[in-house]
């Protein structure tokens, strides 16, 4: 991992001041905080916490936390499906529980890809204006 580091730090000197990538230098800070521990903390006033933890760290949480509902809603949308078509007359065995699921999941996964990407993307573009400016 420290080779990564040493090689993604060498590879910011060109999103510095007076390099030839200056002007996207929001998007390599945004790509740095995801993926490496900020190594700057909050300043010692009050009762902020002073450790390396910032809102992408804490957010990951959330998205960790809220699995379980995403998973249950990818069966459900399966098992509304196979209801809806009259395929649960005999009751739900496993292989049932299966196509649910994984009617479920091709369903929904498009809206989370697009969900993601439109989110991910207006955030590099807010950062990217608000450090132009």
């Amino acid at each position: 991992m420290e080779w990564l580091y040493k090689n993604w730090k060498k590879f910011g000197k060109n999103f510095e001041e007076g390099g030839k990538l200056t002007w996207l230098s929001s998007f390599y800070d945004a790509f740095d905080t995801f993926l490496f521990t900020p190594q700057t903390t909050a300043k010692r006033n009050g009762t902020h916490i002073h450790d390396g933890s910032d809102s992408k760290r804490t957010m990951i949480l959330v998205v960790i936390a809220l699995i379980p509902a995403l998973l249950f809603g990818m069966f459900n949308v399966g098992y509304q499906h196979l209801l809806a078509t009259g395929q649960l007359a005999a009751g739900m065995t496993a292989a049932l529980w299966w196509k649910a699921f994984g009617f479920g999941f091709l369903a929904v996964l498009p809206f989370i890809i697009v969900s993601y990407a439109v989110g991910l993307g207006i955030e590099f573009i807010v950062a990217q204006i608000k450090h132009a400016s």
